[in-house]
């Protein structure tokens, strides 16, 4: 009996013992296939990012050929002349500060220069600013200002250059109006009164702000005395 009992206690460890290596073996083998399946994942995450910047670096360089492209003569090869290296070093480096716009310190300095009755200096800026910024939202204002130092200065051959040009390129503009108004007074000055009453009732007529119409009705009624 006793015999038995030893058997059975035998078989039932050997048993057990079998139970657990197994299960080992089968917890070991899951745990093993979900850490494949991490790896696998964070491989193709990996891939997947390769792919991304490989894309974007063959639409760089695309770009950039396209860009050369635009450079080059049609069906020649890149000539060594100085114009052709120019454009082809643009290409390859821009100028970091080639989108700078600086142009409301100028227009400010201007400004600044012109209320302290300092009109040499202010048409400095203004003409500086027109220069290198003809597209700036200040362009208008410094011709105005340029126009109207001039005026100041009482040297009405360049205040009638600026005020052509305004009349050129912003011909609806309220300052093109108010400018036109000293092209009144220089008519006067030069004892054109005729020239003088036509150019104040045409700004009356054709400009819609009410203060410069105001002011042009007012000169013209002046002249009509």
């Amino acid at each position: 009996m006793e015999n038995q009992n030893s058997l059975f206690v035998t078989f039932a460890l050997s048993l057990t013992a079998g139970l657990m290596f197994g299960y080992s073996l089968f917890v070991g083998y899951f745990n093993g296939h979900e850490v494949y399946q991490a790896e696998l994942s964070q491989t193709e995450r990996a891939l997947e990012q390769e792919k991304l910047k490989s894309a974007l670096l063959s639409y760089q360089i695309q770009d950039f050929q396209q860009s050369v492209a635009n450079v080059l003569p049609t069906g020649k090869t890149l000539q060594k002349s100085k114009y052709a290296v120019q454009s082809f070093s643009q290409v390859v480096r821009v100028p970091a500060n080639e989108n700078i716009d600086l142009s409301g310190i100028l227009f400010e300095k201007g400004k600044s220069e012109f209320n302290k009755h300092n009109y040499n200096q202010a048409i400095r800026y203004f003409s500086e600013l027109i220069e290198k910024y003809p597209l700036s939202s200040h362009a208008v204002e410094s011709r105005f200002l340029s126009a109207e130092g001039f005026f100041l200065k009482k040297d009405y051959r360049r205040t009638v250059e600026i005020i052509d040009q305004m009349v050129t390129l912003y011909p609806e503009h309220d300052l093109t109006g108010f400018v036109l108004l000293r092209m009144g007074q220089i008519s006067e000055l030069n004892s054109q009164n005729k020239e003088a009453l036509e150019i104040y009732k045409a700004v009356e007529k054709n400009f819609s702000n009410k203060e410069l119409r105001g002011q042009a009705r007012r000169m013209a009624s002046y002249m009509e005395r």
